[in-house]
């Protein structure tokens, strides 16, 4: 028998764990699956990325716990796991964690089949902004005015020195008329 399981489209900061009831030959297959992938196809996904999903051993965590591990290496709240923590960390055996990326921002409806067994839906914390009043005038900013563009900046001279030597020549050129007028 499946559970079907619906994952929206665009999902993200979700993370599913599944408990995984294998035989410890078939174990080394499922964490680091060549070809098809058996997470994927108990899952019933597609697309699948296995980057965003892993099989493990509860046992390579040593002495720590499967909620500290949720909360420390996915940012599980606290809040999330304090209903789930004696049952999370009395789990034996092989856990899938999957995230929401691992289905490529598809809609799917899993189809979920031994040896998986969901075990739990998880969220991320929400990533926290730190509101920070800048207290002093600098950071009020100022408005500088626009920026003069290359070879501007001299243009306006440039125009008055060209009307005074065109006034000039124009002076000179009456004032020769008017000698050689005068003289002949």
């Amino acid at each position: 028998m499946s559970e079907c399981i619906e994952v929206p489209a665009h999902e993200a900061g979700v993370i599913r764990l599944f408990a995984l009831d294998l035989e410890p030959a078939e174990a080394a297959r499922w964490r680091e699956p060549e070809g098809e992938d058996p997470l994927a196809a108990a899952l019933g996904a597609d697309p699948f990325d296995r980057t965003y999903a892993e099989v493990f051993r509860l046992s390579d965590l040593g002495a720590m716990p499967l909620s500290t591990y949720l909360a420390e290496g996915y940012g599980i709240p606290e809040d999330q796991l304090v209903h789930l923590r004696g049952r999370l960390d009395a789990m034996t055996g092989h856990v899938a964690v999957v995230m929401s990326r691992a289905f490529g921002g598809a809609a799917q409806t899993l189809a979920v089949r031994a040896p998986l067994r969901f075990v739990a839906r998880l969220t991320e914390a929400a990533a926290e902004t730190p509101h920070v009043a800048l207290g002093t005038g600098a950071a009020r900013g100022t408005l500088s005015p626009a920026p003069i563009p290359p070879g501007a900046e001299g243009s306006g001279r440039l125009r008055r020195w060209l009307l005074g030597t065109i006034v000039l020549v124009v002076l000179g050129f009456l004032l020769a008329a008017a000698l050689v007028g005068a003289g002949g």
